[in-house]
C-alpha cells in the first residue's frame, strides 16, 4: 500500500489492496469494477470462508470486504482473519441486516458493517473514510444496533424442542467453540480459568440438550442466527 499524509494530518491511501470475499460472482464483479475505477488495487477474490482466510493470511491486504453468509461461515472467519492479518481493515459487506450479526461481526474484529445495495461510488469513498476515523456502518443499522446492545446481547435460540436463552458469556464461548478453539485457548481469550470455561461449556450443552461439543456447535450453526 502506498500512503501519504494530508495537510490535515489524515492518512490517505494510494491504490489500497483489497480482498473481496463473496460467493456471488455478479456482485464481486460489480464491486471490483467500482473499486478499480476509484484507484483501488490489486483486488483479489475468494468465494468461500476457508479460501478467504488463506488468502488474507498470505496476502495481508489493506482492506477485506467480507460477506458473512459465505459458504463455510463468514462470521467465524472474521476472528481468524483479524488474528492472521491484524493490519487489515475488515469490513463486512453483506445482505444480512440482522442486528445480532452486526454485533458478532464487530466483536470478532470487523471495523465496519455495510449492506449490499450501497453504490460503488459510495462504497469506495466510505472505505477511504474508514482510514480517516469514520466507522463504515450503514445508517439503517444504527437503531437496531443500539437496541441490540441495550438488550445485553443475549441470544434466544428457537430449537425444535422449544426456545432457550443464552447469556452473553455462553454465547461467546459457543462462538469460540465454533471457531475450533480448545478449552485452554478459550480460557486465555476470555481471561478465565479452564475450569470456568468447562463450566460454561457444560451449561451450554445442558441448555441446548447437546451430548457433545460437536453437537452443540452444529446446533449453534443451524439455529444460532435465527
Amino acid at each position: 500500500m502506498a500512503s501519504r499524509t494530508s495537510s490535515g494530518g489524515h492518512v490517505e491511501l494510494d491504490h489500497p489492496s483489497v480482498l473481496l470475499a463473496d460467493d456471488d460472482l455478479a456482485h464481486r464483479r460489480g464491486v471490483r469494477t467500482a473499486l478499480e475505477t476509484d484507484g483501488y488495487g490489486p483486488i483479489t477474490e475468494s468465494s468461500d470462508a476457508e479460501a478467504a482466510i488463506n488468502a488474507a493470511t498470505r496476502l495481508r491486504p489493506d482492506i477485506m470486504l467480507l460477506e458473512i453468509e459465505l459458504p463455510g461461515d463468514g462470521l467465524s472467519a472474521i476472528g481468524r482473519i483479524a488474528k492472521a492479518s491484524p493490519k487489515t481493515l475488515i469490513v463486512v459487506l453483506s445482505r444480512s441486516d440482522r442486528p445480532e450479526d452486526v454485533v458478532t461481526a464487530l466483536t470478532r474484529g470487523a471495523s465496519g458493517y455495510l449492506l449490499k445495495g450501497i453504490s460503488g461510488e459510495r462504497l469506495a469513498s466510505t472505505l477511504r473514510g474508514a482510514y480517516d476515523g469514520e466507522p463504515p456502518l450503514s445508517r439503517s443499522l444504527v437503531p437496531h444496533l443500539v437496541e441490540e446492545i441495550r438488550r445485553g446481547s443475549e441470544r434466544r435460540l428457537l430449537l425444535p424442542g422449544g426456545a432457550v436463552t443464552l447469556t452473553p458469556r455462553e454465547w461467546e464461548v459457543g462462538e469460540l467453540l465454533r471457531e475450533r478453539h480448545t478449552t485452554a485457548e478459550i480460557a486465555e481469550r476470555l481471561g478465565v480459568s479452564p475450569v470456568t470455561v468447562r463450566r460454561h461449556v457444560g451449561l451450554l450443552l445442558q441448555k441446548l440438550g447437546a451430548e457433545s461439543r460437536e453437537a452443540a456447535v452444529d446446533m449453534l450453526r443451524v439455529y444460532g442466527r435465527r
